[in-house]
């Protein structure tokens, strides 16, 4: 049961970023990702689990097409798939309890799969506005007897008003996760380009990117991402605490260097740190603050990515 209640927890702190930034999503039509997050402690996590530690890595694989719904290129639809593979090394010393004077440890890999669709509808409404309306169905669960409730749909839709060639300003709402909880949040996109070498790519609150381009062969950049979800798990009577849901977020923040080294295919490589953490582990059939069975922020730890992304 102990076992089993870590494997939970890890999973719900690891489930990591390894989706495209918005403008990078658009762009692609197939991509392949590994990424490394640095070991990181537990000691301030309460109820405690002092000493106890876990690491993380993860394989992504996503692909899209998409799809001219009129002679004009005037209305578009992107349609995707992502598939994401994670695996944690975890060191958990467990506090003792009544029967003993110990504090057991585990010591053991764990693994996590899951999948999704990503769907974009763009409209050209006029010479200086379009519509994006974006979708999200998939699976979120650990994937231990899944059932109906496991599944969840989220999405976003927004306007884009291009004010000049080089500013695009954009607003609306997401149902989404990104928090660590299932939100309905406003959202603002901003598109700007300094020059032909230079620009800035956000969807705020989710994430900043700075990017230049000093050669055709050549991105450089630094981007700061928010990522989180919330999951459902498959049978609460297998864990200590009854959980049946949990959520994560996490805010990180580095460069990105890609290398087109074959026509429209790129070698990736991004690296840095993460700046705010933070999960909690819910018994849904609760309500208010009872919901809340244990909420943590992991310490902050390096991360990297490495990948081959294909462009349309």
């Amino acid at each position: 049961m102990i076992r089993r209640f870590f494997n939970t927890l890890w999973l719900s702190t690891f489930l990591l970023v390894a989706a495209s930034h918005s403008a990078q999503a658009q762009r692609e039509q197939f991509g392949i990702r590994y990424e490394q997050f640095g070991a990181v402690n537990l000691d301030n996590a309460s109820p405690s689990l002092s000493g106890s530690s876990f690491s993380a890595s993860s394989l992504t694989a996503n692909a899209s097409f998409k799809i001219f719904l009129d002679k004009r290129g005037a209305s578009s639809l992107t349609v995707g798939a992502q598939y994401r593979y994670v695996s944690i090394a975890q060191s958990i010393n467990v506090r003792p309890n009544r029967e003993t004077s110990f504090a057991p440890a585990i010591d053991a890999p764990r693994a996590a799969h899951f999948i999704f669709l990503d769907l974009i509808w763009q409209q050209r409404l006029s010479d200086i506005f379009t519509l994006f309306v974006a979708a999200r169905p998939g699976v979120f669960s650990d994937f231990q007897n899944v059932v109906f409730d496991h599944s969840r749909f989220e999405g976003a839709a927004f306007v884009d008003w291009r004010v000049s060639d080089e500013l695009t300003l954009g607003l609306g709402a997401a149902r989404t996760s990104n928090f660590g909880r299932v939100l309905i949040v406003p959202i603002a996109h901003v598109i700007y380009f300094g020059g032909e070498s230079f620009m800035i790519d956000a969807i705020i609150p989710r994430n900043v990117d700075f990017m230049l381009y000093p050669s055709k062969e050549w991105e450089l950049g630094v981007s700061f991402l928010l990522n989180g979800s919330e999951y459902r798990l498959g049978d609460a009577s297998l864990n200590s605490i009854n959980m049946n849901q949990f959520g994560f977020a996490n805010l990180t923040a580095g460069p990105i260097v890609r290398y087109q080294f074959i026509e429209k295919t790129y070698l990736s490589l991004e690296g840095g740190y993460t700046v705010i953490r933070r999960t909690e582990l819910v018994d849904n059939r609760m309500s208010g603050d009872a919901r809340l069975l244990q909420q943590y922020n992991p310490a902050n730890t390096w991360f990297l990515r490495a990948g081959v992304q294909v462009m349309y």
